[in-house]
């Protein structure tokens, strides 16, 4: 078997919402291109599909030929994030093609790309009239918020808050109910118009509980203003032996009579 020369590239990290790819360039000639086992894995479609679809499925191959399919394969070598690879690559053209294929057969993951690809295509258009751009992070949350997806994760309790107020309930970390005591204490803190957000993507169902994880649907400005308020609870939560106190600490602390809010959890 003959030996692959590997085409110097380099490569970053790519998001569409939470789906990962490795973005590539070509080193000599500045092309972008992407990995062919990345597009057809991310989809749940074997590897070998596209390689043995002219001779499987010979007028499925052609109809993607007239789309504009030219399935030139380039074998790249690459590092990202200090880890080398080495990857078949397809032109990003043949990618949003073949994903284009599969939304039109139903293939939900490729439904959720197209899609993804479709409205963030129109708001690029309006960022390039009006001279705008968005960060990568502002990209990955308006990803998530068209994929129906948890936002990029940020870190928002420290693994001391998990374990002080397992300690002060008496039940594990990850124990449902402790849920109760994380709206009680913090959630409790956001703003009317974050509440009203947090119910529109990340809705109560129909058992009384959320799909996702409340912190995972926050928006990064909300756990930011948040954050010092979790660091003053952490600190009353330590001196306190018992949920009750740390209760009556944090009606002490801020002048109120903290009320309990289990809103989003149907727990007995």
């Amino acid at each position: 078997m003959a030996k692959k020369d590997f085409t110097p590239a380099q490569a970053v990290e790519l998001y569409i919402g939470n789906y990962r790819f490795d973005a590539i360039r070509i080193v000599e000639t500045e092309e972008y291109r992407m990995s062919q086992n990345q597009i057809l894995s991310t989809i749940g479609i074997n590897r070998n599909w596209l390689i043995t679809l002219p001779f499987k499925a010979p007028k499925v191959y052609q109809k993607l030929v007239g789309h504009g399919l030219n399935h030139i394969t380039l074998f790249a070598e690459y590092t990202v994030n200090g880890v080398g690879t080495r990857a078949e690559t397809i032109s990003v053209k043949d990618a949003r093609i073949i994903w284009r294929y599969f939304d039109t057969k139903g293939n939900a993951q490729a439904q959720k790309l197209i899609d993804a690809l479709s409205e963030d295509s129109l708001t690029s258009r309006f960022d390039q009239v009006w001279g705008e751009s968005r960060t990568v992070e502002q990209r990955r949350i308006d990803d998530s918020r068209i994929l129906d997806t948890p936002r990029p994760w940020t870190k928002l309790f420290e693994t001391e808050f998990e374990e002080n107020l397992a300690r002060i309930s008496k039940l594990h970390k990850r124990h449902i109910q402790n849920g109760k005591y994380y709206w009680e204490f913090v959630y409790n803190w956001m703003t009317p118009e974050e509440k009203a957000k947090l119910d529109i993507v990340n809705p109560i169902l129909s058992n009384g509980r959320r799909k996702y994880k409340i912190h995972l649907m926050l928006s990064k400005e909300t756990k930011e203003r948040l954050s010092p308020h979790v660091i003053s609870v952490l600190v009353l939560m330590k001196s306190a032996s018992s949920v009750a106190e740390l209760r009556r600490l944090v009606q002490r602390q801020y002048g109120i009579d903290q009320p309990n809010l289990f809103d989003g959890w149907n727990v007995e």
